[in-house]
């Protein structure tokens, strides 16, 4: 799960955030940029997080969870003014980020107390529980003194809160990494630093049509965002590594990842030379750009899938313990007619599902995740995680079959390949906010009421839990 889906509901609402803000604008409303669907009316994990993290462990016999902490909840308000050691390299980029103990001490002062309190009740209570916590630092929402992005979306020029297009934003999430990693320390073992940091990238650089904040489209904005994260992600490693000295498992005091999304990307009409050109360029930016730049120091600024020696920059590679991969269908590329730009990146274009589709428009292709096992591990060689995967399913008929099938790949991937996959996570316990599509698409094991809250269980909860009760892979015509 991640914070911003799922906490509000019950409890108090956070309105300090970059996507409550985008999700409330009337003209993203009226204009259907956003589904109208409102955070404040979800699930309420903030509230009923004990009966969730119950329903885990004992109705579906999870060992582990994945959560999320919000960043706009635990600090509403700028931590600018906490000073902080920033040093640059020959080319004016972050190497590293020192923060001080008085610099902690008054990022402690600065802390929600109220915030921090209950996040502390809710991995206290996975803990009790026996579930290991994968705790996602960052999960795409900024706070507000960060990012404003209906200021943005007007004019990148005269935005003073631009997000990830400043690297002073490298600098702030350092500050936050650190605390997280020093007040929840004894509580955490296992991190991943940023989730699917193309999708926030991409979406909301360079495709207007997803939704997403601040809904702009030029190619180089997004490389600039992606440089960012990547710097953002080998600065928030060290700061986690530095600040996490307690263990409280096999993993700890701290393992740290990234959590990516890799497609299978194929041409729409694999003898059409355009649309294989089309998937290629648009594979190498969404599934090997980023993890290139934090674990080669390859940063393609000019996105021309060739390393100049300007472009190596090793120094800037910090570190990567494991690879979280989030893996959920196969994309059909198509080229059309450039009008829009010069690079092929403009040309490239996802073809609708026209297969075995979900909820959300995307095949089903259960064999690309043991394909995107395979790739990540024998071309980055980290050892990996299944940290999503998942249905939109209201009817939940198809989720059965949908968690079995790719699970028998990731057996595969194991057994046959000998990829070191050392967990999955299935997205998601509960229904939740997806985002710009609100709450139409029903990614839960659970289904939720968002009138009652009430968690309904779906077909597929039995399945899934005899296979984590059995650690082994079983039919469904024997439950």
């Amino acid at each position: 799960m991640s914070g911003f889906q799922v906490e509000m509901g019950r409890g108090p609402i956070d309105p300090n955030s970059d996507w409550f803000k985008w999700v409330h604008d009337p003209k993203n409303i009226r204009l259907g940029i956003v589904s109208g669907d409102l955070p404040e009316d979800g699930p309420g994990f903030w509230e009923l997080y004990r009966e969730d993290l119950l329903r885990a462990k004992r109705e579906l016999n999870n060992n582990a969870i994945r959560l999320s902490v919000e960043w706009s909840r635990i600090f509403p308000n700028p931590t600018f003014d906490v000073p902080a050691k920033v040093v640059r390299d020959n080319r004016g980029d972050i190497e590293r980020v020192d923060l001080s103990r008085s610099s902690m001490d008054y990022l402690e002062e600065k802390a929600s107390k109220e915030s921090v309190k209950r996040y502390r009740e809710i991995l206290e209570k996975a803990h009790e529980l026996g579930l290991k916590v994968l705790l996602t630092i960052y999960h795409w929402p900024l706070p507000l003194w960060i990012h404003d992005p209906l200021k943005l979306r007007n004019g990148v020029i005269h935005a003073e809160r631009r997000g990830w297009l400043d690297d002073s934003t490298i600098v702030e999430f350092a500050k936050f990494s650190a605390y997280i990693a020093k007040t929840f320390g004894d509580l955490v073992d296992i991190y991943a630093t940023i989730n699917e940091p193309i999708v926030i990238a991409f979406n909301g650089y360079f495709n207007p049509d997803s939704g997403f904040p601040p809904r702009l489209k030029d190619l180089n904005l997004m490389l600039r965002v992606l440089k960012n994260l990547a710097i953002a992600h080998g600065i928030a490693y060290e700061q986690v590594k530095r600040w996490d000295n307690v263990s409280v498992s096999r993993y700890g005091p701290a393992t740290v990842g990234i959590v990516i999304c890799p497609q299978i990307i194929e041409p729409y009409d694999k003898n059409v030379y355009g649309d294989v050109e089309a998937a290629q360029i648009y594979r190498y930016t969404w599934n090997e750009w980023f993890l290139n730049a934090i674990i080669q120091g390859d940063y393609d600024m000019n996105l021309d899938m060739i390393i100049d020696s300007e472009e190596k920059r090793p120094t800037l590679v910090k570190g990567c313990d494991y690879i979280g991969i989030n893996y959920y269908r196969r994309v059909r590329i198509r080229s059309v007619e450039d009008r829009e730009g010069l690079h092929p990146m403009f040309r490239a274009k996802a073809a609708p599902c026209e297969g075995d589709c979900t909820d959300s428009g995307w095949e089903i292709y259960p064999e690309g995740m043991r394909m995107v096992l395979n790739w990540a591990y024998q071309r980055y060689r980290r050892k990996i995680i299944v940290t999503e995967n998942g249905i939109a399913d209201a009817s939940g008929e198809k989720r059965p079959r949908y968690l079995l099938s790719h699970l028998e790949e990731v057996h595969k991937a194991i057994k046959e390949d000998r990829i070191p996959v050392k967990g999955y996570f299935h997205w998601s316990l509960i229904d939740n906010y997806e985002w710009a599509r609100g709450f139409k698409m029903r990614f839960g094991l659970y289904r939720v009421d968002y009138q009652t809250k009430r968690r309904i269980p779906t077909k597929a909860v039995k399945l899934y839990s005899k296979i984590c009760e059995r650690n082994a892979l079983i039919s469904p015509t024997s439950i």
